[in-house]
């Protein structure tokens, strides 16, 4: 626990209808809250450097910040298990203590895939890997009600992803063990916001089909669930990604998040990845829809990098990193579109006294 039941109790955030709001103690009361920001794959993608990364993301006005731990095994590396006590203290405690100093918000991502690991060259494409059996989803439970238990006093997390992206599972499946793992987590914390993914690598097609069924009343009496999704370039375009959650969210009355999309510079074209990004931050911004950016690489922008190896563009060779392509495109949008972080109203100024009448002629003070 980092925070005191009670205090900053203005910083909670909650799902009301197809929002995400503010708290009604906050300055303004109660109002929807649009969460910008980007994935922080600490230790992974970019060295651990906490302070750091939350004065560059208050740099560039995100207020949020999507962090990447794991309950099973570190990176999903089988040789490499997670004590979740001490991934805990160690790992997540550190993050969240530095956002609250800098007055931003943390998303608790669970990096994993229902999973054994993947192949990272292939992925969103069919995997041959290992999918968890019911001790794998018995011990992820059990980590998250472990997690839930740790911070469920703690206002500056906005809530819990309780899987990033379950990847070659039937829809019901995957229904089963998240809604498994939110009743667990229920158990213990009442109150946060919990993120729900979806069958096929949290695709937004996918969306309906792994929830419709139960959209409103997965997490009653509680009902403070959003539905994330996830999507890259040529996996649909955003005019397809602005129908599927706009569907969604018209249908069953909750909050969408795209908490994760970015940039396959790999083995996409230079112009199919801009238009493809530009084209998401202008759906999430007509929609008011909260987004956060896949991965901070470096603390230093290079919008031209990182150097396209399909079209041979961009600075490089040898390559030149951006902070998270393309910082061009995302911050100019995080400026207009993020949410100010809540604040306690200002006092209300002392009524002054009213001046004493004064004495008619002749009458003793």
């Amino acid at each position: 626990m980092l925070t005191r039941p009670g205090e900053d109790e203005h910083v909670w955030l909650r799902v009301k209808g197809r929002h995400i709001v503010t708290s009604p103690l906050a300055e303004g009361g109660e109002r929807p809250f649009i969460a910008c920001g980007i994935g922080y794959c600490r230790d992974v993608i970019i060295k651990a450097q906490d302070e750091e990364v939350m004065k560059f993301c208050r740099a560039k006005h995100l207020n949020t910040v999507r962090l990447s731990f794991y309950t099973r095994f570190f990176n999903n590396k089988k040789d490499k298990p997670i004590d979740i006590d001490e991934h805990i203290r160690t790992f997540i405690a550190p993050v969240v203590s530095a956002a609250r100093r800098h007055k931003l918000y943390v998303i608790l991502d669970d990096h994993g895939y229902l999973s054994a690991e993947i192949n990272e060259e292939t992925a969103r494409d069919k995997q041959k890997a290992r999918q968890w059996e019911e001790p794998d989803i018995a011990a992820w439970t059990a980590a998250w009600v472990k997690v839930a238990q740790y911070f469920k006093d703690e206002p500056y997390i906005l809530g819990y992803e309780l899987m990033n992206e379950p990847h070659d599972i039937p829809a019901e499946d995957a229904r089963a063990k998240l809604t498994r793992c939110l009743k667990a987590v229920r158990e213990v914390d009442q109150r946060h916001i919990i993120l729900l993914s979806n069958h096929n690598w949290s695709h937004s097609r996918a969306m309906e089909k792994c929830w419709g069924p139960v959209a409103t009343t997965v997490d009653a009496p509680h009902n403070n669930v959003a539905f994330t999704f996830h999507d890259y370039p040529e996996d649909d375009h955003p005019w397809k990604v602005q129908r599927n959650v706009t569907e969604f969210m018209q249908k069953h009355n909750v909050p969408v998040m795209c908490t994760e999309f970015g940039a396959t510079h790999w083995n996409k074209s230079e112009t199919v990845c801009r238009e493809f990004q530009a084209g998401m931050l202008a759906m999430c911004a007509k929609n008011d829809i909260g987004w956060m950016i896949w991965a901070l690489k470096r603390l230093e922008d290079n919008p031209r990098a990182p150097y396209n190896e399909v079209d041979k563009t961009g600075l490089g060779p040898p390559k030149v990193f951006d902070s998270c392509p393309y910082s061009d495109l995302w911050p100019p949008v995080a400026r207009i579109m993020a949410s100010s972080f809540p604040k306690l109203p200002a006092p209300a100024a002392a009524t002054p006294s009213p001046e004493p009448e004064p004495a008619e002629a002749g009458t003793a003070k």
